[in-house]
């Protein structure tokens, strides 16, 4: 190296606050150095820690080259590698060396490091941490709580109450999450989630710090992170990295997890068996806190909190996100740019593969949280709503745009292949423009309905009365006047026959009054027989509705779902229907969101059932109840009944959707009758559009809906 010279005689000294440990890492040997002071871990090969193992301020680099040579061999580290190697070393102090240290150069790099932590905290306003206080003497006056609660039998109950938890979370399924949005954005309850939260996250931190004085580590930093505007506590488990197995590293990292789903099984067993109050509204917020933040952040890896470091222990990849993203550009710099000197930031085939995936996998999701959280932070407070979406928008995609543009046009690698670089973003922009605004994607529209009979079809019990029998099968083809069912009724049996008799005695008194020429008397008599004889008509023809025939031609279906026979069937109710050929419809329940494409552009429906999904049924539009309504055809299609519509709380007799509703009536052919009342899933085409144009559209329509803009 041409600097070489300048370096040789330099004699580096690892610094006394320097630990290094060895490590395995996919079947490789790695060294960690932990740096006591800064509480930071390095990592490095074997070649490089054959260089660093020698630097005991005794010999000279060019010496510690020489010797190392010996050892490595072909896999000597050149002599620009080892001034790089120098170079990053001192500018982390892990060395000294026996030149007088710039003391102008070494403060400015803690003033840049103070920058650097003030512009983190600028750039992510929704998480900043606050240090407040060393627990490390409390958790060593304490340690042996850690050996009691991190063990085989500790872990034997956790598993005993985690499964009962989850049992009696599906045994109170509907009562959990009934009207839960409703429940948990009410003014009272907000404010108890807003004083359990931080209660929950103090004990989950402190799962971290047991964890780690488990296994004999240190935590040196403890104090509040401002996640959204609310205080969250927080400990610095960082010196888990320096365990060389990976096994206490991925405790250490799950141990909040674990501490935290064991707090929800224990509100599960408070809100169980405690009195409605306020106990159990405490218990179902912190199994509502514990639940919700392990699924969506704590548990979930593609964001970087514990679970994340458990995945990149198990994989054992350090600094999966980070190197995601390195290798997300190592691959375009490659072969979109044709920059063949670019190196992958992973060692094996397996490591590129998981860092690629990782890397989108974890950026979609980071969208899709970030818009969901800006979303609702922008519902309760639009300005700081708006703030927050521009300098998230701003660190999703405006300043990794910025630094591609920057590298493209001013890196002095790209100064031999601006002309490619130029082509490949017009390229990449014109497939973008044309894949989100040019190719039609097809569109449709997928709702729930019910097979539904028309009113006409509708056979309604005439009279009170039990059923006898029934005089045809379900799905029998009928023809008109033919007996479809009996029933009997001795109280009108019984009616009729006391009211033929006072007929018969009423018609005695007639005929003596008049016979002994009372007039009067005569007229009364014959008014009450005239109402004696209409109730007696009533009464026959209450008699005759018992017997129930066919109005016409058709196939009959019981309405009932089980045999009838010798049940109490009181007037008016449904008994069956008649159906005849064009009558087997469906009636599907459309959202307000989806109304206008269903209206104005319908090309083609279709219908399945859910006992055989495969199979695709041709349907036709035959009717459209234009205005919006709540009431839902059949429970069948609510939330509770396994559809896609929540119940209105307020709704008591019938089932009403909490968001207006629109019914469409499609006409279907060569379906059994017994599906009538099933749900079913209908699915309208409609012309293929641009997906670019769908999106706007869905970010103008959650705009509207959310913010009122």
């Amino acid at each position: 190296s041409p600097f070489w010279h300048r370096v040789a005689a330099v004699k580096p000294r690892l610094r006394s606050h320097i630990e290094i440990n060895r490590h395995i890492y996919r079947g490789d040997v790695w060294y960690v150095i932990q740096d006591d002071a800064s509480g930071r871990y390095h990592r490095f090969t074997p070649q490089a820690y054959a260089l660093i193992g020698l630097m005991d301020g005794q010999r000279d680099l060019d010496k510690i080259w020489h010797s190392a040579g010996d050892q490595l061999g072909d896999d000597m580290p050149s002599q620009d590698e080892v001034i790089q190697l120098l170079s990053q070393l001192y500018r982390v102090d892990l060395i000294q060396t026996d030149v007088i240290p710039d003391i102008t150069e070494a403060a400015g790099r803690r003033a840049k490091d103070k920058r650097n932590k003030m512009l983190a905290m600028i750039k992510s306003p929704m998480a900043v941490k606050i240090p407040l206080i060393d627990p490390e003497p409390f958790l060593n006056r304490t340690a042996g709580f850690s050996r009691w609660l991190f063990n085989p039998f500790t872990g034997v109950i956790w598993l005993w109450c985690i499964g009962w938890a989850l049992m009696q979370a599906g045994y109170h399924w509907d009562e959990l999450t009934n009207n839960l949005a409703d429940r948990v954005f009410a003014t009272e309850n907000l404010f108890l989630i807003w004083l359990v939260y931080p209660v929950v996250k103090l004990i989950h931190e402190f799962g971290h710090a047991y964890a780690l004085k488990r296994w004999g580590g240190e935590v040196h930093e403890m104090g509040v992170m401002f996640l959204i505007f609310m205080p969250i506590p927080y400990v610095d488990a960082s010196s888990s990295a320096a365990f060389r197995s990976k096994y206490p590293r991925m405790m250490v990292a799950g141990a909040g997890i674990i501490v935290e789903a064991f707090i929800a099984a224990v509100a599960m067993a408070v809100w169980v068996y405690a009195e409605p109050g306020l106990v159990r509204s405490l218990a179902f917020n912190t199994l509502l806190i514990a639940g919700v933040s392990t699924l969506l952040f704590n548990g979930n890896p593609l964001l970087r909190f514990d679970a994340y470091y458990v995945l990149s222990d198990f994989l054992e990849i350090p600094n999966l996100a980070s190197r995601g993203t390195r290798q997300v550009a190592y691959l375009c710099k490659k072969y979109l740019l044709g920059q063949e000197h670019e190196e992958s930031p992973a060692y094996t085939q397996g490591e590129a593969r998981w860092l690629f995936i990782y890397s989108i996998s974890s950026f979609v999701y980071r969208v899709f949280i970030t818009i969901t959280i800006v979303l609702f932070v922008a519902s309760e407070l639009f300005f700081i709503g708006i703030l927050l979406a521009m300098l998230s928008l701003y660190n999703m995609f405006g300043k990794p745009l910025f630094s591609i543009i920057k590298y493209l046009f001013m890196d002095r690698n790209m100064a031999q292949k601006r002309g490619r670089a130029a082509l490949v973003t017009i390229a990449v922009l014109g497939v973008i423009g044309l894949l989100l605004f040019v190719a039609p994607v097809p569109r449709m529209t997928l709702v729930h309905g019910v097979f539904w009979a028309p009113d006409s079809s509708r056979l309604t019990v005439g009279s009170n009365g039990f059923l006898k029998e029934l005089k045809v099968a379900s799905g029998t083809e009928v023809q008109a006047g033919q007996t479809l069912f009996v029933s009997t009724n001795e109280e009108l049996e019984s009616q009729l026959n006391k009211t033929a008799g006072r007929i018969k005695e009423l018609l005695v008194h007639y005929r003596t009054a008049v016979a002994d020429a009372r007039q009067n008397e005569a007229g009364i008599i014959q008014e009450e027989i005239r109402q004696a004889r209409a109730e007696l008509e009533r009464a026959l023809e209450e008699k005759r509705e018992l017997v129930m025939k066919s109005p016409a031609d058709g196939v009959f279906q019981l309405a009932m779902p089980v045999d009838p026979t010798s049940r109490y069937i009181p007037r008016g109710t449904l008994i069956g229907y008649l159906l005849q050929p064009g009558d087997y419809r469906v009636r599907a329940v459309v959202g307000q969101n989806d109304i206008a494409a269903v209206r104005n552009d319908l090309q083609r429906v279709t219908v399945k059932v859910s006992e055989n999904i495969d199979d695709t049924i041709e349907a036709i539009p035959v009717g459209e109840i234009p205005s919006a309504q709540k009431e839902l055809p059949s429970a069948a299609l609510s939330v509770d009944g396994g559809g896609q519509f929540a119940l209105d709380p307020k709704s008591q007799d019938k089932p009403e959707a909490f968001d207006p509703i629109f019914l469409f009536d499609v006409q279907v052919n060569n379906l059994p009758v017994s599906r009538i009342g099933e749900r079913v899933y209908v699915r309208f085409e409609h012309t293929p559009e641009p997906i670019g144009f769908r999106i706007y559209r869905q970010i103008r329509r959650t705009l509207l809906r959310e913010l009122e803009f």
